[in-house]
Order: structure tokens, then C-alpha cells, then sequence
């Protein structure tokens, strides 16, 4: 419930009730039909200490022990059902508890607020009526809140939360209502500090105009106390306001106008340096060596050696199938220290796993969504940031029991720090190839099996981290490539691996709905592309 502090509410009995129900009673509907005697939807003027509400979507009611079905849409007036009907006729005790039970309240540490719509309701708000004989009540609020009014001349300022503490005194957590003597228990898994999160960050004004945020604390004597207010903006600096504390009742509103002139950095020293694997030639730092690249369809003459200089050299020039994704292995020496080195093979053919340099754009996934591609990337100019290489992979273990059992595929693909030192991966930069992107939307993969393309599909990598060769017990990070809702990644996209933490190496393998399993397995060709790998190293 959200703006509101007097609510009249008829209390509609069905005739010919008594103390005594009847299991025919029971099976009835009782309704408690509120309404607003207000029309004001904000809050009162400054000076004012009500709040005048509405009703909103997701509330309900307790009359006693018995809890209404909840409100659909938000509205002035509101239906409260019950079914069964409460099985004592008369004199209900009302409770109006979103977040707790009955007259259990719980006031959440971590509350949020989504733009300007303020739903105190979901933050813990609390109201208590008794009806007459009547039927009528007037709910009052038994919590206390605070608004907050805050201005800056300063440009730019986007505010992230709003923390609220006190020096000892909890004001949030779990507490009773005893409403036959009008008084709160003391707080159980109490907190001393409430933090409001939005949903996105807020521009301040130079003037305050109307209500910018509000929370719900319990009602507290703060007199004596030291108030802290702490302003964290989303460049990730703050502003501290200390205030002497004052006694706060119930249904008593806060206000709090903040004039904040200068803000202070959090941002803590950096103590390492970025080096970043992005497969341009003007990059390189490996010295040339003769490479070996076997390509498992060219079985008559599998093994080629070629003289390696920089990066684009490892891009075929006359196909992409087979050439493109044969088993090479790279090193980018003197710089991030990541490698590809060839997964162990189990299947004679080799597919455990590639990952192939590449340069190769396009967008016309009818033609060229499929296998004579399998190094393009769907629908960008090129590299990730405005470079031109980048790279793809192929790879992945399938669950599925006739995959596993036919086409055995090794050891995960992916990258290692060749010289063995554990290290954070900040990032990277990962898209869509042509082929799997054709297959996604098209339901239709080149080698058999389909699928229905729904707004249940979805298709993500997972990356392992691993803090030694020996590790078996991974770091997890995933991005998806297809969400629910037909989202799709189709353009280059950064993704965070920092909480992977320190690694030696990281593998990728897919996950995907069950719509995506074919009768030999995975449906959708295992490949994404990346770029731009950024890694840190300690000063």
C-alpha cells in the first residue's frame, strides 16, 4: 500500500451470522471493501506529518489470523477477499502486512524503491484497525518512515541508495504489534541501518520538489543518538550527512532535506595494470615460431606448418571450414601470457575443441548461417571497440547420453596462462557467430535435429575458473547468448569474469533449454566469437 494514512473500510457480513459458524458459512466469501478518502496520490506538504496512500498491485490484508487474497492492480479503493470467511463474527482486529504475518511485522534492512513509485507496502509498512460493531475502521499506520528531499547545484549527480543508520538503536527486523495495548515488542534480527536501493540511479535537482525517496523504519526514541545518512551515487562516490537523532512515532513522517555541495570518492586505488588480448597485428608480442595446424578434414594431408608473425596470419585465406577451425594452438606471449592449447582428444576426428583467429563479418545468416562459415560473426563490423580481429571457438561437453556415448569430446576448450601464474580476467567481449545464429532463430540445424524458437528458449555459455591445473572445484560465470523473451546477443557484449577470481585457466561450455536437445544431442552449432580479453596484473 502506498500514500495513505486514513482508509475507511466497510466490513460487508453475510446475514443470519452468529458466534456459532456452520460448515456452510464457512465455505463463503467475506469481503472487506476499502476505499480512500483521499485523492491525494504523493506526499502532504512539507510541513505535514500523514501520508495519504494507495492502494497497489500485491496487497493484502489480515483480519486476525486470516489473510485476504491479494489486490491485482493498484486503485483508490480496494476488494479484500476471504475464503473462507474469519470464523468469528463481530469485532476483527485488522492488520494491513505485507512483508510479515498477522500482526508479525518485518521492516527489511534492504529496501527498495522503483523510480518515483513508491510502494512502502513492500518495504515493511505496517496498519492496524479494530471494526465496530459496524464494521467499520479506520486503519492507522503503526510504523514511522522518513523522507528524504535531497538537492545539489552540482551536475551529473545520480544517486544509487540512500543508507540511514543510528548509533545503536535497531530499526529494522521483526517485531509484534500488541494492539490491545498500542505497542511494539522489541526487534528481533534487528539492523541499525536501513539501505533504499533504486532500480536505476536518480538525478537530483537544485530544488525538491515533491517526494524523491522514502523508507520504513519502526517507531524509535533516536533522541541521544547520531543519525547517519549516507548519498552513494552511481559514479561510486558519496556523500555523509550526520544529524542529531529525535524521537520518531508511529504513523510520524521524517523529512530530511539534504544540500549536498560536494561528494567524496570511494573509489579505492588500483593496484594493478590492464593488459588486454585483442588479436590485432600491431599487438603482437609473440615471437614468430612455425606453427602447426592440423586440419581434421583434410585427411589425406592433415598436418600443415606455416611461419607465424602476428595474428592474422593465423587466418585462412582460401575457406573458412576445416582451415578455419583446425586445432592450432596460440600464445600471446609478452602480454596477457593467455594461450589456447589443444584440449586432449578422445574422438578420432578431433573436435574437442578449436579456437580460431578470425576477421570474418556478416550478416546474412540465411546464406551463410552454416558450417562453410563457422568463423564469422553475426552482424558487427568486426573486432570488439572498433578493431578488426578477433576470435572464435568451438567446443563443448554434452550432457546428452547418446552424445556422450558417440561422439566423445575430451576436455573442455578454453584459455590457460601459459606461464602457470593465477591471475584475474577482468572481461571480455563475446557475440554471436553467423552459424549459431541462424540456427537459434531458425529452429533448424545442418546435421539433423530442430527445435521449436519460443520465448522459453535459452542458450548461455558458462565459463569455469580454475585457481590450478589440479582444481575441481570451479568458479562460476555465465552470459546468455539467447534469453527468454527471444532476447539475443547481436552485438558485441562485454562480460564480467571477475568474480571468477584468480585463475591458471578457464574453460567455456554451453548450457541450453531443453527445446534445444535433438535426438543426437545438442541441436545448436557450439560456437561463439570474442574479443578484447582484458586481464589484470599487479604493479
Amino acid at each position: 500500500m502506498r500514500k495513505i494514512l486514513m482508509m475507511i473500510a466497510l466490513l460487508t457480513l453475510l446475514a443470519g451470522c452468529s458466534q456459532e459458524i456452520s460448515n456452510e458459512l464457512e465455505q463463503r466469501v467475506l469481503t472487506l471493501t476499502g476505499y480512500n478518502n483521499t485523492t491525494r496520490t504523493t506526499f502532504g506538504e512539507p510541513s505535514a506529518s500523514q501520508i495519504p496512500f494507495l492502494w497497489s498491485a500485491g496487497d493484502y490484508i489480515w483480519a486476525g489470523t486470516y489473510r485476504s487474497a491479494a489486490l491485482d492492480a493498484e486503485c483508490k479503493y480496494a476488494s479484500f477477499t476471504f475464503s473462507p470467511a474469519p470464523s468469528v463474527v463481530g469485532h476483527y482486529h485488522i492488520f494491513y502486512n505485507i512483508t510479515g504475518e498477522s500482526n508479525l511485522a518485518l521492516i527489511p534492512a534492504e529496501q527498495s524503491q522503483a523510480g518515483e513509485h513508491i510502494n512502502l507496502g513492500a518495504n515493511g509498512d505496517f496498519g492496524y484497525a479494530e471494526t465496530d460493531e459496524f464494521g467499520t475502521f479506520c486503519l492507522a499506520h503503526k510504523c514511522a518512515y522518513v523522507w528524504f528531499a535531497p538537492t545539489t547545484t552540482l551536475s551529473g549527480l545520480r544517486i544509487s541508495s540512500i543508507t540511514l543508520s543510528t548509533t545503536s538503536t535497531a530499526i529494522a527486523g521483526k517485531a509484534t504489534y500488541d494492539y490491545l495495548n498500542d505497542s511494539w515488542s522489541a526487534v528481533s534480527e534487528g539492523t541499525q541501518s536501513i539501505t533504499l536501493t533504486f532500480d536505476e540511479p536518480r538525478t537530483i535537482s537544485a530544488t525538491s520538489e515533491g517526494i524523491f525517496a522514502a523508507m520504513v523504519l519502526y517507531p524509535a526514541n533516536l533522541s541521544g543518538e547520531q543519525v547517519t545518512i549516507l548519498y552513494t551515487f552511481a559514479d561510486g562516490s558519496t556523500y555523509t550527512e550526520l544529524r542529531n537523532g529525535r524521537t520518531i512515532a508511529a504513523g510520524e513522517t521524517l523529512r530530511i532535506v539534504s544540500d549536498i555541495t560536494a561528494v567524496e570518492s570511494t573509489t579505492p586505488e588500483i593496484d594493478y595494470t590492464l593488459r588486454t588480448l585483442t588479436f590485432e597485428d600491431e599487438d603482437t608480442k609473440f615471437e614468430a615460431y612455425e606453427c602447426e595446424f592440423y586440419f581434421p578434414f583434410n585427411f589425406m594431408d592433415p598436418y600443415v606448418y606455416q611461419t607465424v608473425e602476428k595474428w592474422s596470419d593465423y587466418i585462412p585465406r582460401d575457406n573458412q571450414y576445416g582451415n578455419g577451425h583446425g586445432t592450432y594452438e596460440w600464445y600471446d606471449q609478452g602480454n596477457t601470457e593467455l594461450a589456447f592449447i589443444k584440449p586432449e582428444i578422445e574422438s578420432w576426428w578431433g573436435i574437442s575443441g578449436h579456437a580460431g583467429i578470425s576477421d570474418y563479418v556478416g550478416s546474412d545468416y540465411v546464406n551463410e548461417g552454416n558450417y562453410m562459415y563457422d568463423l564469422q560473426a553475426y552482424n558487427v563490423t568486426g573486432g570488439a571497440n572498433g578493431s578488426k580481429n578477433f576470435c572464435t571457438q568451438y567446443g563443448y561437453l554434452d550432457p546428452d547420453e547418446y552424445a556422450t556415448q558417440y561422439s566423445p569430446q575430451g576436455v573442455l576448450p578454453g584459455l590457460q596462462f601459459y606461464d602457470g601464474v593465477a591471475r584475474v580476467i577482468e572481461s571480455m567481449y563475446v557475440t554471436n557467430t553467423t552459424y549459431a545464429y541462424k540456427v537459434l532463430i531458425s529452429g533448424e540445424c545442418d546435421f539433423g535435429g530442430s527445435y521449436e524458437y519460443t520465448d522459453d528458449s535459452t542458450f548461455k555459455i558458462v565459463a569455469y575458473g580454475y585457481d590450478s591445473m589440479e582444481d575441481t572445484e570451479p568458479t562460476i560465470a555465465e552470459l546468455y547468448l539467447l534469453n527468454t523473451g527471444k532476447r539475443m546477443v547481436t552485438e558485441w557484449t562485454k562480460w564480467d569474469l571477475s568474480a571468477l577470481g584468480e585463475v591458471v585457466k578457464v574453460r567455456f561450455n554451453f548450457e541450453y533449454s531443453e527445446d534445444m536437445g535433438g535426438s543426437y544431442g545438442f541441436t545448436i552449432p557450439g560456437y561463439f566469437a570474442y574479443d578484447d580479453v582484458a586481464v589484470r596484473f599487479e604493479k
